[in-house]
């Protein structure tokens, strides 16, 4: 119908709710004449009347009670569609895709994805584990729009957000004959067959400069992608490594973590995103994570 607008469409169902022009026009927040108007636009479009009116009372015809039905559903698919805006825009409604590397998961992000779910129901997240190296580029292409990981190198496109910052120990089988250790060197570690990190993880190259600065180079016998696979290997004999004490829980009775003398390597848990983004959904998950690590 064209010509015809949503105020048009509003003015109808205010009136036959209303059962008054005066009233409609009071509920619409304008002058009974404007509503006049509205409504003999409307019938002008249509060529034929919509409404009877008298002194007395004001009703549908046949017509009418047919574009009302038609007006009402029209109203309410608009206002709909507005206030999901309006929700997207406060951050309540929308979908956020997150990036998890595997250490993240032993950590506190779990825990604040699942505040933030139940903070914003409306809200639909989506998650996939990605390693720290992979993240960066997976947020320039816009596969993910936040991402739980390793520190990245600082680049003008992305912001980041430390959320923790942990010690790394030694991680033995318990039958190790050094399992029962308060606490270690590195250096004692020097004859043991290691399992690294797998290139290109920055924390491969934090382990290696921390064993290089205790005078030695380890012996890789093995490479783990993540830390299931570590804590695999470690269990069949394969070799030593390292991991953070946020990993206990998950490590299981048959390994052990014994705390590092000195200054050993850290395992950060770093929240990266596209700088430039504006998005509510990801600010309150960012402004989140603040209040929760300060």
């Amino acid at each position: 119908m064209q010509g015809i607008e949503l105020r048009h469409l509003r003015c109808l169902v205010a009136i036959a709710e209303e059962g008054s022009f005066s009233r409609a026009a009071q509920r619409l927040g304008t002058t009974q004449p404007a509503v006049s108007q509205l409504v003999k636009r409307l019938e002008d479009v249509l060529g034929q009347r919509l409404l009877h009116r008298d002194r007395f009372a004001t009703s549908l015809t046949p017509l009418g009670e047919e574009v009302l039905q038609q007006a009402r559903e029209a109203v309410a698919a608009v206002e709909g569609a507005l206030e999901t805006t309006r929700r997207g825009l406060r951050g309540e409604a929308g979908r956020l895709r997150i990036g998890l590397s595997v250490p993240t998961l032993h950590g506190g992000a779990p825990a604040l994805i699942r505040r933030y779910r139940a903070a914003r129901p409306g809200v639909t997240v989506e998650m996939c584990v990605l390693s720290s190296p992979d993240q960066p580029a997976a947020l320039r292409e816009r596969r993910i729009d936040l991402a739980f990981g390793g520190v990245v190198p600082e680049v003008p496109d992305l912001a980041r957000q430390v959320l923790a910052d942990e010690p790394m120990r030694a991680l033995l089988p318990a039958w190790h004959r050094l399992a029962g250790a308060d606490s270690l060197s590195l250096s004692a570690l020097r004859e043991e067959g290691w399992i690294l990190p797998a290139a290109p993880m920055p924390l491969r190259e934090e382990i290696l400069l921390h064993c290089r600065l205790a005078g030695f180079t380890p012996r890789a016998v093995a490479e783990a992608p993540d830390f299931l696979a570590t804590c695999g290997l470690v269990l069949a004999g394969a070799g030593i490594a390292l991991a953070a004490e946020s990993a206990r829980s998950f490590a299981g009775p048959e390994l052990v973590l014994v705390p590092l003398q000195g200054e050993a390597p850290r395992l950060v848990h770093a929240m990266i995103w596209r700088a430039a983004d504006r998005s509510p959904l990801l600010r309150n998950l960012v402004a989140l994570a603040a209040e929760s690590w300060g």
